[in-house]
């Protein structure tokens, strides 16, 4: 409303699409806590984060929510799990 651009990061879209954001970035598949990428994945968390400022210069209507696809982000990147202590 005072003219600052802003971009939504989410990793909920749907929920983000009815709030109506000016922009809105789904990096498709992230996970809640993760919205730019795994701790230490620099290069991808530049890559997410370089992609929601270049919405600022497209025009894209309010509610609207830009999906993209990041491949590095994939399975091999998972954190080991952590054992239950019984």
């Amino acid at each position: 409303m005072r003219g600052i651009p802003t971009v939504l990061i989410t990793v909920s879209p749907e929920v983000s699409a009815q709030m109506r954001p000016p922009r809105a970035l789904y990096p498709k598949g992230f996970g809640v806590g993760n919205s730019l990428g795994r701790p230490g994945m620099r290069e991808l968390q530049r890559a997410v984060l370089r992609d929601a400022l270049l919405l600022v210069t497209e025009n894209t209507r309010p509610g609207e929510v830009v999906t993209r696809e990041y491949p590095d982000y994939g399975e091999q990147y998972e954190p080991p799990r952590v054992k239950a202590v019984k």
